[in-house]
């Protein structure tokens, strides 16, 4: 029973980083922009399609596949941008949450129609197999998927921190007509907001296609993990993104290795009601 629990754990803290990764592109844009992105889940389904088109027509590792799929990311996220949320941003709330939900809907119909219901996966990758570390079992391809991770949010955290279109960003979500009249283009800064949100989700979904497949309704489960990781941390902390990140993944891998599939997300939904009804700024929110 220790032995399984522990093994579980060491999973979930490696799935766990790639969630953080996931997560962090909906809380930029989410933390930024205030735009609630329902379909950020959707875009990690088409992101781990093109990766596994990509592997295929080059060739290619997995986890290689973002040198190609996240600039296309980062363009779709701009023309998104410019021709869905830029004009949503001045309505109504709820504006902006059926033009999400109705992309949501539209790049999962797609998938469906294009990718029929099959599951795609990739054979090879130069990172399968695994590790022995005291009797335990590490899958190579998820211990490199988590470091990956890890440095990407490092990346990030020091682009928002250190540079001038960082700051920019960071400065328009703490007060926007403020920003505005400091010389702060918020289009454009909203723009890049969005495309660095959805080229989060290329490498993300290049580093899943490593170990595992992808079919349209994935999008369904990465959508409610990420916001779950997001209500967990809370805004305006990556440490925290991090944090929530493994929890989830330890959360989901003790509820797999002890209940099966059908309760792999019970414990993940779990906290997210609890946190939600005792601390809506999440654990580590400053805001």
């Amino acid at each position: 029973m220790i032995h399984l629990a522990t093994q579980g754990i060491l999973t979930g803290m490696l799935m766990g980083a790639i969630y953080a990764l996931i997560a962090l592109g909906l809380s930029i844009v989410f933390g930024i922009m205030n735009v609630t992105n329902f379909a950020h889940g959707d875009f990690v389904m088409l992101s781990m399609y093109l990766s596994y088109f990509v592997g295929s027509a080059f060739a290619w590792d997995a986890v290689i596949t973002p040198l190609i799929t996240a600039p296309l990311l980062f363009i779709f996220g701009i023309i998104t941008y410019y021709l869905l949320i830029d004009r949503t941003l001045r309505q109504m709330y709820v504006v902006q949450l059926a033009v999400t939900v109705g992309l949501q809907i539209l790049m999962r119909s797609l998938a469906l129609v294009i990718f029929q219901a099959q599951p795609r996966a990739l054979q090879y990758s130069f990172i399968q197999g695994n590790i022995q570390i005291g009797g335990f079992e590490i899958l190579t391809s998820r211990l490199f998927s988590a470091v990956v991770s890890l440095v990407f949010i490092g990346g990030i955290a020091y682009f928002l921190n250190k540079t001038w279109a960082g700051k920019a960003m960071r400065a328009a979500s703490d007060d926007l007509d403020a920003a505005s009249l400091m010389g702060v283009n918020y289009h454009r800064t909203y723009g890049l907001t969005f495309a660095i949100g959805a080229s989060l989700t290329a490498v993300a979904g290049g580093l899943l296609m490593s170990f595992q497949q992808t079919d349209p309704q994935g999008g369904i489960r990465f959508g409610l993990l990420s916001w779950c990781v997001l209500a967990l941390a809370g805004l305006g902390s990556v440490t925290g993104l991090i944090v929530a990140g493994v929890i989830v993944g330890i959360v989901e891998s003790l509820s797999l290795t002890f209940f099966g599939s059908r309760s792999e997300l019970l414990g993940v939904y779990a906290i997210f009601i609890l946190v939600l009804w005792l601390r809506p700024r999440g654990l580590f929110g400053r805001r």
